[in-house]
């Protein structure tokens, strides 16, 4: 059986893409990154691997040792670990060195290309995942009203625009009244829409899109139920995502939850 590595970041999205392995029969070791990947992939698997976020040459060492030629890159990373005492080994240094800048898709692609070179293919883990990766549709029982609606297709345009400015994988935007209250930076999604509520007190609508080129393949937009957590809290009515890019993890309670909350969620 040929196994699958996971490289494991922050979130829940690890822990969900080893079930779904699991269930398909499918044998994963995983690499966590030491201050990001919780520690509960330790009881949902037996060959976990912890490297340091700089430790590069450890990571294609693991690697090698396990036979893996198949690797998916799953959970955040904290933008602040990549400047707050980070320690780079020689392998991790050089290929910083060597990039133009550190965007999203400078930094996934350098990976990528360095790990092919040892022999390890960086997968989509959408292939893997396809009962979590929503089609088009209003995925909830509200649908969104026509002002809404424009607000979307708003807040859509302007977050493809930026997210291929500044070549991120993915990028959320708060919007309301055709007005962008909030933009998503380092800080993340989820503060990114209480930033945004601030401003908007009530009925905004969040969006979240994918790039449409690029390195987004190594870097899925995900949302959770922390997600539609901080969309309850600044009372937003909607949220627009990009349909088979994006992952909804635990979805059935996702759904639950902004059914009750009365938040439509719509994948285009």
């Amino acid at each position: 059986m040929k196994r699958i590595g996971l490289l494991a970041g922050k979130g829940k999205f690890p822990l969900f893409f080893i079930q779904a392995l699991q269930k398909e029969g499918k044998e994963v070791v995983a690499i966590g990154i030491k201050g990001e990947a919780s520690l509960r992939i330790e009881k949902e698997i037996e060959k976990v691997h912890w490297i340091g976020l700089g430790e590069l040459g450890k990571l294609i060492k693991i690697l090698k040792e396990e036979a893996i030629e198949e690797l998916a890159m799953v959970g955040r990373i904290s933008k602040d670990s990549l400047f707050t005492n980070l320690k780079l080994d020689d392998e991790a240094r050089a290929l910083l060195t060597n990039l133009k800048d550190k965007s999203d898709d400078s930094l996934l692609g350098a990976l990528r290309d360095k790990l092919a070179q040892t022999g390890v293919r960086v997968a989509d883990p959408r292939e893997f995942l396809s009962p979590l990766i929503p089609k088009e549709g209003v995925l909830t029982e509200r649908k969104p009203s026509r002002e809404e609606e424009e607000d979307m297709d708003f807040g859509r345009r302007i977050a493809k625009e930026i997210a291929r400015v500044l070549k991120m994988s993915s990028l959320t935007v708060v919007v309301k009244e055709q007005t962008i209250l909030a933009v998503e930076s380092a800080e993340g999604t989820d503060k990114t829409i209480r930033r945004g509520g601030r401003l908007a007190k009530e009925k905004a609508v969040v969006v979240k899109v994918a790039r449409e080129e690029g390195e987004i393949q190594l870097d899925l937009p995900v949302v959770g139920t922390e997600t539609l957590k901080a969309l309850k809290e600044i009372n937003a009515s909607c949220l627009a995502i990009d349909a088979r890019k994006t992952v909804l993890l635990d979805r059935e309670r996702l759904i639950e939850m902004a059914n009750e909350a009365g938040i439509s969620i719509v994948a285009k």
